[in-house]
């Protein structure tokens, strides 16, 4: 089964620099992430997708509707796919960084109410386990930063210090096989 991962478009939230992993807080896409989605959905115009899988977060649900418009597969949300829940909603990214960073343990640490990047690499990992099993040719799954670090570091065999080091760009392509 062919995989494309893609990251959302630019939100506005990415524009003021906060956290936002609470469904229940739309968080848009600006116009230069529409214009970064429709990009995308240029881009994939010719691959077969029969299938997409999308987080919960409003911003990630724009850019599948966007990029799947002219492919009308069966959209599923998974919530194993939205972003990492930080425990600093509607607050600053870098005192989410800040604080991660001063733990002993890094990836096993998470802000009361919150969630560790190993918690989340987990469930991740959980959702692709399923549908690696999927009898669909070609999927899409649009979610978020974090998260295509976790399907990286499947899909490569990373560690947890390298899965960090993966930068994805909004609404940049990611593509696996899986057997």
């Amino acid at each position: 089964m062919r995989m494309v991962f893609l990251r959302h478009g630019e939100s506005e939230y990415n524009l003021r620099g906060l956290c936002n992993a609470d469904p229940a807080v739309p968080v848009p896409l600006t116009p230069k992430g529409r214009l970064q989605a429709a990009a995308a959905a240029q881009r994939l115009r010719n691959v077969p997708i029969r299938r997409v899988y999308v987080s919960r977060l409003t911003r990630a649900r724009e850019t599948a509707a966007i990029v799947n418009a002219s492919h009308g597969a069966d959209v599923y949300v998974d919530e194993r796919l939205d972003d990492r829940n930080t425990g600093y909603e509607g607050k600053p990214v870098a005192n989410y960084l800040s604080a991660m960073r001063r733990a002993a343990d890094p990836f096993s640490w998470k802000a009361p109410a919150g969630e560790s990047y190993v918690e989340m690499v987990g469930r991740v990992h959980d959702f692709l386990e399923e549908i690696e099993h999927d009898d669909t040719s070609t999927v899409l799954v649009v979610a978020h930063h974090e998260v295509l670090q976790a399907v990286t570091g499947h899909f490569r065999e990373l560690s947890l210090p390298e899965m960090w080091s993966v930068w994805v760009e909004h609404c940049e392509v990611l593509e696996f096989e899986s057997a």
